[in-house]
């Protein structure tokens, strides 16, 4: 297939080719001087209508969309509301109204913050989980996955638990906490609850499940995509500081009452019973290849962008996390 990815700029976008070249397909290189730009270069998916979507597709032959461009993370989304929707929503609707007109399937990029978190704490979220995203963010991403069912003959969703990876990652916790170290930073605030589990994934198993599904053709279906490796935020810390050799845990300065997810834990059962995916990376593994990625990274990556802007501009980033735990 000849694939075009939105949101080829961003952490898992830049992830994603190799995955799907493993499997004998080609990406598809953006014409980007017939289309409107981010500020990434790449075409902004609300800034071009519907007619130039249809017509890049046709002449680029796509056979294939894996809709990822958006604007990610609760606090993020929170800052630039406006960009989020048109990105996250109208972007959305665009891509898919093009792909209906050109006849050609939608893979999207989901998340798992729009299931009913707070009353899963004791057991796995699988794909007949209630569903209740309980932030801005949640409620964008839902109302995507809704765009693509309701608008695509062919539609596939892929919801990632906490995919992390090194440079690019701009929203895990393993990532700001990395690149805080590097930077040797004092402080850094983060929004989370230490004594909760979390399920982190590294970006290149997940990439290589979308890419599995897309081309087996698992159309009219989602999937939740996780490592399946719960692990206490405390020892996500401590092996941290045992792959940098510095102890991590002074430099935090954890907000656990916004931590509205609380035990956030995805059961990969159904994907893996379709398709016998397994995770390649141990988390350990992961963890160093982030942290040699994050030290060989240049001037421009910086995960802790957000948090810095949200300071200097005097904003709470706490009004933002609803205290549902």
């Amino acid at each position: 297939m000849r694939v075009f990815i939105t949101g080829a700029a961003g952490f898992i976008g830049r992830n994603l080719p190799a995955s799907f070249r493993k499997l004998g397909h080609s990406i598809v290189s953006d014409d980007r001087a017939k289309m409107q730009t981010t500020s990434k270069g790449e075409p902004c998916v609300h800034k071009n209508s519907q007619e130039q979507w249809i017509n890049f597709f046709n002449d680029l032959e796509v056979d294939l969309v894996v809709h990822n461009a958006a604007v990610v993370g609760t606090d993020v989304v929170a800052l630039n509301q406006k960009e989020s929707t048109l990105t996250n929503v109208m972007g959305t609707h665009n891509i898919c109204q093009a792909a209906k007109a050109v006849g050609i399937p939608v893979c999207y990029m989901g998340t798992s913050v729009i299931y009913d978190t707070p009353s899963y704490q004791n057991e796995a979220i699988t794909e007949t989980s209630n569903i209740e995203p309980s932030t801005f963010y949640g409620a964008q991403k839902l109302s995507g996955e809704y765009i693509v069912k309701s608008t695509v003959k062919d539609w596939l969703i892929m919801r990632p638990l906490f995919a992390y990876g090194g440079v690019g990652d701009m929203n895990s916790l393993i990532a700001k906490t990395f690149y805080a170290c590097k930077n040797r930073k004092d402080h850094i605030d983060m929004f989370l609850d230490p004594k909760k589990c979390k399920d982190y994934m590294h970006v290149e198993d997940f990439c290589d499940a979308v890419a599995l599904a897309c081309s087996k053709g698992l159309w009219g279906n989602d999937y939740n995509v996780s490592a399946e490796e719960p692990i206490n935020t405390w020892s996500i810390i401590d092996k941290m500081s045992g792959v940098c050799g510095q102890e991590l845990e002074y430099m935090i300065n954890w907000h656990p009452e916004t931590d509205y997810l609380g035990n956030h834990i995805l059961s990969s059962e159904k994907f893996r019973k379709k398709t016998g995916w397994t995770p390649k990376y141990t988390f350990d593994r992961g963890l160093i290849k982030s942290w040699r990625s994050i030290l060989s990274a240049g001037d421009n990556y910086n995960p802790l962008l957000h948090l810095e802007e949200a300071q200097k501009k005097g904003i709470d980033l706490n009004q933002f996390f609803p205290k549902k735990m």
